[in-house]
């Protein structure tokens, strides 16, 4: 019976430790959020973009008033290399690399020493450690050792007398020196060793000088709480995540300036091409001026047409003016995107290269959200939160349970009487060789445990909080997604509308100069008519640039654009060569 008993012991003492240290497989680990390392096909990924091109080079002949070619893969590859923002955001990772050596260290052995000098001095009563017991063989030798027996009786009356009085007789003086080295560790499972050794001397001013050293090895294991790598591995793990949350943090930030500069790029183009439809239209407003003119001077028409006719070449000048303008600004966002290493970059100007080339994308928004839920930055370091919140939890579970502490050490040496040297001077024994060991268990739990109690319940609504919170940002990124697949159809159908437009108001053009040139209709007719025509013209150059500029921020709601574009986080993180030289 007794022994059923204690195998049953055995067993629940077993079950606790199990409980203290069994974990759940973590559902969110930096591996599981990385996005795929081979895209997959409906990516379509693009070749390394240092490849396909180089980035700016701005020669130190060139003037501020000759624009500087660039097309669209030039101007991503400068701005990743140059941009302020994305070299401020090259910090991320590296400060993100120091966090995991720093949990790691708290597994690290650790040196450890000191070096004391003690004075203790008390009062005493020395006591004898010899006495005579003999008889002697003569009578002088037998007066002797009665002499010699009488004083140690008084003696030790008066030792007794001035214990019982607490009178100090002798005052004892002790000096010790003592150095003292060791190395102590933690380890996952929860363990703490320690190994240390002592060597030092002690004086004493009623014994000789004598020298002390010893060793000792210790060893405590918990057996509940703090028990096990799971509970002691949740800072290291949460370090790594938070490491990787740097990671996706940079490329977040690397896709929003990719974003941002195809936008500028776009938008540089869309200038150039409004400026060349506001020149055509001030042309076209100069020809109708002088035709009108004429016709006046042949007294074909009133002087009202003329004034109208000068009225519209003045408000399409106006427009002219306002398409520099637009470029020149373009031209200024474009600088600071790119950041070109020139003296005067303020006064560079810029030209796009790129044809406004369209084909019709076969949008699906169901594959889509599927590679939204795969790259998105900010999704990944939301799962991340939820892994340390689930972490947190794991902490908190364990330190609900009692402490438990299996300890033990071991010792040898002669440094084990240091602390009562004194005492020991008295009686002649000033120190000895020892050998320790110790062996035991040692136990404590708050009565209440009502803090733990309190971070174990805040643990757990953390947790079910972040959970909800990333189920929300994916029903977010879903939303995202698909507008951004609404928008982009709608802007190609955009085209489609405005290309017809633009194909009748050039034949309703056509027409009305040659009825205009025929008597037949008025100035005011051919000029709301030219009107027309540009404005279609305008509509179509918005609605092409529009619609590539959709699919890119659909890509970038999917969070595929770098792969789309050629582009690796380690490009990324390469510095321009004029800063790597320190220039």
């Amino acid at each position: 019976m007794g022994r059923r008993k204690g195998w049953a012991l055995r067993w629940a003492a077993a079950g606790l430790l199990l409980a203290g240290c069994a974990t759940e497989a973590p559902k969110w680990t930096p591996e599981t959020v990385a996005p795929p390392a081979t895209p997959p096909a409906e990516v379509r990924a693009g070749a390394p973009i240092q490849n396909a091109t180089q980035p700016l080079s701005v020669p130190e002949s060139a003037q501020a008033a000759e624009p500087l070619a660039i097309n669209r893969d030039t101007a991503i590859l400068t701005a990743i290399l140059n941009n302020r923002f994305a070299e401020v955001a090259r910090f991320g990772p590296k400060i993100g690399d120091t966090l995991e050596p720093e949990a790691r260290a708290a597994f690290d052995p650790a040196l450890f020493g000191n070096l004391t000098y003690g004075h203790d001095e008390r009062n005493a009563t020395l006591t004898g450690t010899s006495s005579g017991s003999g008889t002697g063989t003569g009578g002088s030798s037998g007066v002797a050792d009665c002499v010699r027996q009488t004083i140690a009786i008084i003696t030790q009356i008066r030792n007794i007398v001035a214990a019982v009085e607490r009178t100090p007789q002798t005052a004892v003086k002790a000096d010790t020196a003592l150095a003292t080295v060791g190395v102590s560790e933690h380890l996952p499972t929860g363990a703490s060793l320690s190994l240390s050794g002592s060597t030092g001397t002690a004086d004493t001013n009623v014994t000789d000088s004598k020298g002390v050293h010893g060793w000792t090895a210790s060893v405590a294991q918990p057996l509940l709480r703090g028990a096990g790598t799971g509970v002691n591995l949740v800072a290291l793990r949460q370090a790594r995540n938070k490491a990787a949350q740097s990671e996706h943090a940079f490329r977040q930030k690397m896709l929003d300036l990719v974003e941002q500069t195809e936008a500028g790029y776009w938008n540089l183009a869309l200038a150039q091409k409004l400026l060349e439809i506001r020149q055509f239209g001030v042309k076209l407003a100069e020809e109708q001026l002088k035709r009108t003119e004429e016709l006046f001077a042949a007294e074909k028409i009133i002087q009202g047409d003329v004034m109208a006719a000068r009225a519209e070449r003045a408000s399409r000048m106006a427009d002219l003016v306002d398409a520099q303008s637009n470029l020149r600004s373009q031209g200024l966002a474009m600088v600071q995107l790119l950041n070109p290493s020139a003296t005067s970059q303020w006064n560079l100007n810029f030209a796009a290269t790129d044809p406004i080339d369209l084909d019709e994308r076969v949008l699906d928004a169901d594959s889509s959200e599927k590679l939204a839920l795969q790259y998105r930055p900010e999704l990944a370091q939301a799962r991340l939160d939820q892994a340390n919140a689930g972490l947190d939890l794991v902490r908190a579970r364990n330190g609900v349970l009692p402490q438990v502490d299996l300890v033990g050490s071991y010792g040898s040496g002669n440094t084990n009487g240091l602390g009562t040297l004194t005492t020991a001077a008295t009686t002649g024994n000033l120190l000895s060789d020892t050998t320790s060991l110790r062996v035991g268990v040692q136990v404590e739990q708050p009565i209440m445990n009502r803090a733990e109690k309190a971070r174990l319940r805040r643990a757990m609504l953390s947790e079910q909080q972040i959970g909800w919170s990333v189920s929300a940002l994916e029903q977010s990124l879903a939303r995202e997604v698909r507008q951004a697949v609404v928008a982009a159809d709608g802007q190609w159908q955009r085209i489609q509308a405005t290309r017809e437009a633009v194909e009748a108001r050039t034949e309703q053009l056509r027409v009305a100069q040659g009825r205009f040139e025929a008597g037949k209709t008025t100035n005011l007719d051919l000029l709301i008519v030219q009107r027309d025509f540009i404005q279609s013209e305008v509509d179509e150059a918005n609605a092409r640039i529009s619609y590539i500029q959709a699919l890119t921020t659909l890509h970038a709601s999917e969070g595929t654009l770098l792969e789309r574009r050629g582009i690796s986080l380690e490009l990324a993180k390469q510095e321009s060569k004029d800063r790597a030289n320190g220039q």
